[in-house]
């Protein structure tokens, strides 16, 4: 066994580094793991697709976002997250109305200065869920986004 050198007097010892961070008293085991995977997520999105204003992961049995980043006073994620629940549902209603047997894979809502798009998740964990995003209309690529939401989704893990 090699010994370590004495460390200098008054240092503080070093602590080791961890990519995870410690688990919360009351929080179920594996929820940090689960926050930082969806900041993680949120983040690359805004980074990675132009034009972004906001983005949103979104429980659509709940109506509520599990995490937001951008958005602002021009718009409260938070309640775009609830209505655009509201959007899934009905489409949903209305797909199996018509009998359609196929799944919703994204939702686009054109306004005049924006995008909006609504990405459902598939995958193990992420039944239920969706990202949501909200575009500049002039510096967005729409089908670069919708590739890049693809990839989020394939990396984001619940």
């Amino acid at each position: 066994m090699t010994e370590r050198p004495p460390r200098a007097r008054g240092a503080q010892p070093r602590t080791p580094r961890t990519t995870r961070q410690p688990e919360r008293p009351g929080t179920p085991k594996g929820s940090t793991d689960i926050m930082a995977n969806t900041d993680t997520a949120l983040k690359d999105a805004m980074t990675s697709i132009e034009g972004v204003i906001g983005v949103a992961l979104v429980d659509y049995s709940s109506g509520m976002a599990l995490g937001t980043l951008g958005g602002g006073k021009e718009l409260d994620l938070t309640v775009a997250a609830a209505g655009n629940t509201d959007v899934v549902r009905a489409k949903a209603r209305t797909m199996e109305m018509l009998g359609l047997k196929d799944e919703i894979e994204d939702i686009l809502i054109t306004l005049g200065s924006q995008y909006h798009m609504i990405r459902l998740l598939r995958g193990r964990g992420k039944s239920g869920l969706f990202l949501y995003l909200a575009l500049d209309r002039q510096r967005a690529n729409l089908a670069m986004a919708r590739h890049q939401l693809r990839r989020i989704e394939t990396d984001l893990e619940m």
